[in-house]
């Protein structure tokens, strides 16, 4: 979470990613004030505010002082026409609406100590209360590139396929979209992330390249060349590896020389 400024000059407001699109302190006091007049509570009952950008601009949990919630009058189903908001005490309660963001997912997956999928979902993951996303700007999905996180979160989502649907069906959310962002036409995304010509590829995989430009424009990859391709990231990431190996090594060297 990252702090951006506080409303009503007191309370801290925290976001998820600066880069993500996320609503300024006025709209968001508005929005908080009327929940709270709602509930017949104060700005002082308030502790925090969070906005969970990565999902939906509009997303808030508003995170109250233990004992502030009235006990009769509050109830889990407030509803807002453009704002979705979740709502806790400051104390370990369960009282937060239903609706499943991907911070439920992290929280989930922590709980079953994989906490490198929990990272991924950190990083890369959305969700908007339907279905699981890659929330990451186009141009920065850089998922085929061995050099970039990304690429290892690629590989976790897919190697964890059956534990994602597991939870999925635990909160009833679609994973359509996430897989079919994962298994784009190989060919055009690697050619992308790297940074390289369709004949390049080709010498590099030892294909024709009539080969490969009909795969990128049809779409329709065998599954011989699909192994082929991985095969050729694989080789890539290896290669980073003994390179980070390298300079880690000599770094030693120096330190102990």
């Amino acid at each position: 979470m990252i702090q951006v400024g506080k409303l009503f000059q007191k309370v801290p407001y925290y976001v998820r990613d600066l880069e993500c699109e996320y609503k300024i302190i006025h709209d968001i006091e508005e929005i908080v004030d009327e929940f709270l007049s709602n509930y017949m509570m104060t700005t002082a009952d308030l502790y925090s505010v969070f906005s969970n950008n990565r999902d939906s601009s509009t997303n808030l949990h508003l995170v109250f002082n233990d004992g502030a919630m009235p006990k009769i009058s509050i109830h889990p189903d407030f509803e807002h026409d453009v704002f979705d908001i979740t709502f806790e005490e400051l104390k370990d309660s369960k009282n937060k609406t239903t609706k499943v963001n991907s911070l439920m997912f992290i929280e989930e997956f922590q709980n079953r100590k994989e906490e490198a999928l929990a990272k991924t979902f950190d990083e890369i993951m959305g969700c908007d209360g339907e279905e699981l996303f890659i929330s990451l700007k186009q141009e920065k999905l850089d998922m085929f590139n061995p050099s970039s996180p990304n690429f290892d979160h690629r590989v976790n989502l897919i190697t964890k396929k059956e534990l994602i649907l597991e939870v999925c069906r635990l909160f009833d959310i679609s994973s359509t979209r996430l897989y079919t962002q994962l298994n784009p036409n190989i060919v055009k995304h690697v050619c992308k992330d790297l940074n390289i010509t369709y004949k390049a590829l080709a010498k590099e995989i030892g294909y024709k390249p009539d080969t490969i430009n009909k795969a990128a424009s049809l779409g329709k990859v065998s599954e011989q060349l699909f192994k082929a391709i991985n095969m050729y990231l694989e080789n890539l990431r290896l290669k980073e590896f003994l390179k980070d190996f390298d300079v880690m090594k000599s770094t030693l060297k120096k330190i102990l020389d």
